[in-house]
């Protein structure tokens, strides 16, 4: 998961805390979502991965997201994330896996990528960009680190979560998404996915560390940035998720 650059240090305090916490939880809940899977395995499939290619995961937590990818194709994946904690995690599955050759973990915050021009040809997310706050100067640098012919894949929530706190109209629609996750949360996780999923959605509510733009938004940053075709589909079974894929011409 990633925490904004823009936080103050207090948020950032806050947020490394709040990761720190999930991190063992992570696999045992939001891993267990038939939804999380089924959103991963689309933004694989409309990333297209091919042997030989150079990937980098943006906020790979613990590694769900890159596992796919290593399975779909004989591809080399940079994961990187801001929670040494959930980290760790993923460097013991890659090294009970054997995959060391292959995939590489580093500490680092969207925000702030730090990878030369023209280095990837895919980078790909899943629920994890709506934490940065100001969206445009990172998604122009996922741009610059593409090879021509690459691709950016990112998986996330079709939800508007901006605006004040105090208007009802926000709340609702908040609320009208958050009824459905936590729904699918205690269904497919149990007890301790809806504690955990329920802490998340509060976040939501507040905008604490929380950023969310519709997909109608995700497109428009994709084009200001200098993206050409980009591509939306939705799960099939669960519409409020989307991945959308942006081709750098």
């Amino acid at each position: 998961m990633i925490s904004s650059k823009a936080y103050g240090s207090k948020q950032k305090r806050e947020a490394r805390r709040w990761f720190k916490e999930w991190s063992n939880d992570y696999d045992r809940t939001l891993g267990k979502m038939a939804r999380h899977h089924a959103l991963l395995d689309l933004a694989v499939k409309l990333a297209r991965p091919k042997d030989g290619e150079q990937i980098l995961d943006v906020g790979c937590g613990t590694g769900l997201l890159t596992l796919k990818f290593l399975k779909a194709a004989d591809c080399s994946v940079t994961a990187v994330d801001s929670s040494c904690e959930m980290l760790a995690i993923f460097q013991k599955k890659i090294e009970t896996l054997r995959l060391k050759r292959r995939a590489t973990c580093k500490e680092q915050d969207a925000a702030s990528l730090s990878f030369q021009d023209n280095c990837f040809d895919i980078v790909a997310s899943t629920v994890a960009l709506h934490h940065v706050k100001d969206k445009l100067p990172m998604v122009k640098k996922i741009f610059r680190i593409l090879r021509s012919g690459g691709r950016f894949a990112l998986g996330d929530i079709d939800l508007d979560t901006t605006g004040r706190i105090t208007d009802p109209k926000r709340l609702r629609r908040v609320m009208d998404y958050l009824k459905d996750e936590l729904t699918m949360a205690l269904e497919d996780g149990g007890p301790e996915a809806l504690s955990r999923m329920f802490d998340n959605g509060k976040k939501h509510l507040f905008n604490d560390g929380e950023y969310a733009v519709d997909f109608s938004r995700w497109a428009n940053l994709c084009k200001q940035a200098g993206f050409g075709p980009i591509a939306l589909r939705p799960l099939r079974e669960f519409k409020r998720f989307k991945v959308l894929v942006a081709y750098k011409a």
